[in-house]
């Protein structure tokens, strides 16, 4: 007698299509968060000792929060950001994709020249709600290599607040 593998796949297909709908979801739930200024893609690690790789993730992050700090006493006010940590389809190298509010009246050009003096390749472009930036940054949550984290005053934000169920 062969054995129903139905139920079993009809489970699969709608967990598949469940977590499908989440970056869309979280990207639609980021877009709400602030008024996005700038989007970061990629900031990218060089190298500290040539040959031995990028700075692990929690040093990395470090760095990128003090770099984040300098930021915000150059804006003179609060700002925020959405962190997407990644690893990279090609040798794993560690990299982040980021969001940030509070920044538009700043040089974009100063602080891209200064991410590249801190970190290396970092590319960063002001934000169009047009092209789909907030679910680019979404889709690293649903990864196993990969988190979004809130920052800055984002943080201390009660984020249960900011997006009413419609369900």
């Amino acid at each position: 007698m062969l054995t129903d593998h139905r139920i079993e796949q009809e489970r699969r297909t709608r967990e598949n299509r469940q977590r499908s709908m989440m970056p869309k979801a979280l990207g639609m739930f980021i877009a709400s968060l602030a008024t996005w200024d700038w989007f970061i893609n990629p900031l990218s690690f060089r190298d500290r000792i040539p040959g031995f790789g990028p700075p692990v993730p929690g040093i990395a992050l470090s760095r990128l929060n003090e770099f984040l700090i300098r930021l915000q006493i150059d804006a003179g006010q609060p700002i925020g950001w959405v962190i997407a940590e990644e690893f990279g389809r090609l040798g794993g190298r560690y990299h982040c994709h980021a969001l940030i509010t509070g920044v538009r009246h700043l040089s974009r050009q100063f602080w891209q020249r200064e991410a590249f003096r801190c970190f290396g390749h970092t590319k960063i472009q002001l934000f169009d709600p047009e092209r789909g930036a907030t679910f680019y940054v979404a889709k690293y949550e649903g990864k196993l290599t990969g988190q979004v984290d809130p920052g800055g005053f984002l943080k201390g934000r009660d984020l249960s607040k900011c997006l009413e169920s419609r369900s």
